[in-house]
């Protein structure tokens, strides 16, 4: 089963930036929200909304989502992986 990191990736007051991204480093979703306590929500962690980004990147039923909470996100091996992959994607010459 492949993973979909969700977290808060900061942002001022009332706009904060929520975001999944998958364990290869790819941005799947994000969202601005008013309040943290949303984002789980917006990210589809507790309803459906944004699977079908997730469906179309890894197959219906071939991902699940990990929250990962801001006290954690510094030290977590697979959000910090998936964005090292994302930098390395974005530095890559483009064809």
């Amino acid at each position: 089963m492949k993973k979909v990191f969700c977290f808060d990736n900061g942002g001022p007051r009332r706009a904060l930036h929520a975001m999944a991204i998958a364990e290869d480093g790819t941005i799947l979703a994000e969202h601005y929200c008013t309040d943290e306590s949303f984002m789980k929500h917006d990210l589809g962690f507790t309803s459906n909304w944004q699977h079908e980004h997730y469906d179309a990147h890894y197959g219906a039923g071939n991902w699940e989502l990990e929250w990962v909470g801001a006290e954690e996100a510094p030290t977590h091996r697979g959000l910090q992986g998936a964005l090292v992959l994302n930098i390395t994607r974005r530095q890559e010459p483009k064809p």
